[in-house]
C-alpha cells in the first residue's frame, strides 16, 4: 500500500516538475509570454560572433517592444509581428519589410533578455 502512495504522489509531481522548466541562463519557459511583454527591452550590449566584435553602439538608443497581441515595436514604431516556437525556446521576428529573424532564447526573465542568432549575434537586453 505504502509504494502505492509513492507511484501516486510520484506520477502527481511529474507536470509539476515538466511544468518549472527553464532557459539555459534563466527564466521560466512557462513565463515567457507574460515576461516579454511586461516591459520594453534595451540593448546592453551586442557582439557580432562572426568577428568576435563588440556591436553595442549599431544599437545605441533601440528600445524594443513587444505587445501581448504579438506585436513588435522599435523606439514605439510598428516593425512587424513576433511568435514564440513550439517548444518556447526561440523567438521569431518577422519585420513587415520581409525579413523574418530567428532568435535562440538563453535567458528571459524580469531582469534581463538574451537573445542569440546562432552564428551570427548576441544580444543582451535590460528592462527600459
Amino acid at each position: 500500500m505504502k509504494t502505492a502512495g509513492f507511484v501516486l504522489s510520484l506520477l502527481l509531481a511529474i507536470p509539476i516538475i515538466s511544468g518549472c522548466e527553464k532557459y539555459d541562463e534563466g527564466g521560466s519557459l512557462a513565463r515567457a509570454d507574460k515576461t516579454i511583454t511586461e516591459t520594453p527591452w534595451k540593448i546592453q550590449s551586442a557582439m557580432d560572433l562572426e568577428e568576435g566584435v563588440d556591436i553595442t553602439e549599431d544599437y545605441a538608443g533601440e528600445v524594443w517592444e513587444f505587445t501581448s497581441d504579438n506585436i513588435f515595436k522599435i523606439n514605439s514604431s510598428l516593425k512587424g509581428t513576433y511568435a514564440f516556437s513550439g517548444d518556447m525556446k526561440t523567438l521569431i521576428v518577422s519585420e513587415s519589410q520581409g525579413s523574418i529573424d530567428s532568435y535562440r532564447i538563453e535567458r528571459l526573465d524580469k531582469d534581463a533578455m538574451w537573445l542569440v542568432i546562432l552564428g551570427q549575434e548576441e544580444l543582451r537586453f535590460v528592462p527600459y
